[in-house]
């Protein structure tokens, strides 16, 4: 509850919030699209998707998703591999789609919260298998997250997409194929930063959030 009895958020089921889209592709170089998504193709804690494969390269069954669809790998959930897509295209079988359920979270919310570390902590603890371990979308389904409340997700959504929007502007992080791993790093870094901060909406106002805008983009330096 907010502190003049506003209710800030609400515990709902995993598939109350988002459905798994499961369109199987069995021959990938005839699925109508010019872009594959595999695992290796996802950067951890990086809502972008900048690197990517084509059909005629791949083999086997792999899953067909729609731009706004979230890219998620289901294996080895610790390496919080995530992506939204922008365009339509194929991805691993290794990875879920998931589409929000706008009445229950925005769709530009869900990747964020699913980037917090609330839902990465289920994530890996519901996966199964040593080697390899693999999350199974029904067990995923059942789990109950506490979440904002749609007019909470709104205020949450502006001030992250606007750490989104500075850091896509900011000369360390303008999108470009040919980073090196210290400039990676660096990129992600900052995203960590912002999608961390998303825990503080859960309890607090969306006003919580705009220092890590600050950190995220370097406007909380002082140059003197």
């Amino acid at each position: 509850m907010g502190t003049n009895g506003e209710q800030r958020s609400q515990s709902v089921r995993f598939d109350d919030m988002a459905r798994s889209v499961s369109v199987r592709v069995d021959r990938p170089e005839e699925a109508g699209v010019a872009r594959y998504v595999g695992l290796e193709h996802l950067d951890p804690d990086c809502l972008d998707i900048s690197r990517w494969g084509s059909p005629a390269d791949v083999e086997a069954t792999k899953l067909l998703f729609e731009p706004g669809d979230v890219i998620y790998g289901r294996r080895r959930a610790y390496q919080r591999k995530l992506g939204v897509a922008r365009f339509a295209g194929i991805c691993s079988a290794h990875a879920l789609v998931l589409r929000a359920r706008s009445d229950v979270v925005l769709p530009q919310f869900l990747p964020f919260f699913m980037h917090t570390d609330q839902f990465h902590r289920r994530a890996i603890a519901v996966s199964v298998g040593s080697l390899s371990p693999t999350i199974n979308w029904p067990t995923l389904a059942g789990q109950e997250f506490t979440i904002p409340t749609l007019d909470a997700q709104q205020r949450a959504v502006r001030v992250l997409e606007a750490v989104e929007d500075r850091r896509r502007g900011s000369s360390v992080c303008s999108p470009r194929r040919d980073f090196g791993r210290g400039r990676h790093s660096q990129r992600c870094s900052l995203r960590s930063i912002r999608t961390s901060s998303l825990e503080m909406q859960l309890s607090g106002s969306a006003a919580a959030l705009q220092p890590a805008v600050e950190r995220s983009t370097g406007e909380g330096n002082s140059h003197g």
